[in-house]
């Protein structure tokens, strides 16, 4: 059994799949939710200020406390770009290069314009036209979508930046954008790259703002398996052909906006997804291992889905929550994931925890989940 290294911001998913496919798993996380020390050897919490200013010496030194000989390290959210020579084995994530020209929206903008992909209009703060009609705010790396800001003029312009600064030092306009404001459908197509050749694997739709998740409108709260799109065709083919151009490795995925006019591709992601859960409940692929191979250069056969699968993050509304143990009416939620641990203080507006579900139809998947989430909310005060 091959002992593996997942450092992540929240990397439960990862874990867990890792865990599935059999190897012995360890563990650097921003939560160490019970889940993920329940399937991990070990997980090392990582403080706020870890969180806020990622030191590779600090996070060297967690590593040699392991006091474990690693096979490999594969990084999660927030830590693609942890500097590769503090790792004494493999690192499977893509190498900083093709992160970096990926990472960036303007300068990944720029990129798809030169190429041809449909792509909304963007600019730095400063050179954008004058504001007329909505444009939307955004960080130029990560995000989430619960630092967007819709803007209709400049002075909105001006008060988002100073909001989103106060929020965040780290989101001064230097490192804020502007982007064309386009209405859609979001979505998401994974694909398995090996660098030269690239693979869709599942389209899955996006869960943004929903209501009965978040407040927030642009928050991202999970993934449904499969998508159903007259699309999915057009979409697997530039996934592809995005994957292969950027020589990307291993599990990535490619966000769109499905518009009137058709799909337009918003962001790569280069690295594991949340859609990691309902590509796997879906098509009962583990995609940590197909992760692994495509290191060696082999990609999985062509998927087909056997039902419709979700990751539902629910948020807390109201005042901040002290998670005590487990309610007791959670029992009756198919599958909890991201379970906070005892005495956790979730901040409002902060991701709670998810729920996994799964239904023949998308009809009835949305009913699951939304029961779930509706017993999940009462037993736990999280509108309080």
């Amino acid at each position: 059994m091959k002992k593996i290294l997942v450092i992540g911001f929240s990397s439960r998913n990862i874990a867990s799949s890792a865990h599935r496919a059999g190897y012995e798993v360890y563990a650097i996380d921003a939560f160490c939710d019970q889940d993920l020390q329940e399937l991990a050897q070990e997980c090392y919490e990582l403080s706020e200020e870890d969180v806020r200013d990622i030191e590779p010496d600090r996070i060297s030194k967690v590593i040699r406390n392991f006091n474990v000989d690693f096979d490999a390290v594969v990084l999660g959210s927030g830590f693609e770009t942890l500097d590769r020579t503090i790792f004494d084995c493999p690192v499977r994530n893509n190498g900083l290069d093709s992160i970096m020209r990926v990472s960036n929206k303007k300068q990944f903008a720029d990129e798809l314009n030169e190429i041809g992909i449909p792509h909304p209009e963007t600019w730095n703060i400063g050179s954008h036209p004058e504001i007329k009609k909505p444009m939307i705010l955004k960080p130029k790396t990560g995000g989430g979508g619960v630092f967007n800001r819709v803007v209709n003029s400049e002075n909105e312009l001006e008060n988002a930046i100073e909001e989103l600064g106060s929020i965040n030092p780290n989101l001064s306009k230097e490192n804020l954008l502007l982007q064309q404001f386009v209405t859609g459908i979001p979505a998401s197509v994974s694909v398995i790259s090996t660098g030269t050749e690239a693979r869709a694997i599942a389209v899955n739709e996006q869960l943004i703002g929903i209501p009965w998740l978040t407040r927030m409108p642009f928050a991202y709260c999970g993934n449904i398996t499969p998508f159903d799109t007259p699309y999915k065709n057009e979409m697997m083919g530039i996934s592809e052909k995005l994957c292969t151009h950027f020589e990307l490795v291993g599990s990535n995925g490619v966000d769109f906006l499905i518009t009137e006019k058709g799909p337009i591709v918003l962001e790569i992601n280069a690295r594991f997804q949340g859609s990691l859960d309902s590509i796997e409940m879906a098509t009962g692929l583990n995609l940590f291992e197909t992760h692994i191979r495509s290191f060696e250069g082999i990609l999985p056969a062509e998927i087909t889905e056997n039902r419709f699968a979700a990751r539902a993050i629910i948020y807390v509304d109201g005042q901040p929550l002290q998670v005590g143990e487990r309610p007791g009416k959670w029992e009756i939620v198919t599958k909890l994931a991201d379970i906070p641990k005892s005495n956790h203080i979730a901040e409002q507006d902060e991701p709670f925890l998810s729920i996994l579900e799964t239904g023949q139809n998308r009809q009835e998947l949305m009913e699951n989940l939304q029961s779930a989430c509706q017993t999940v909310r009462n037993d736990s005060k999280l509108n309080n």
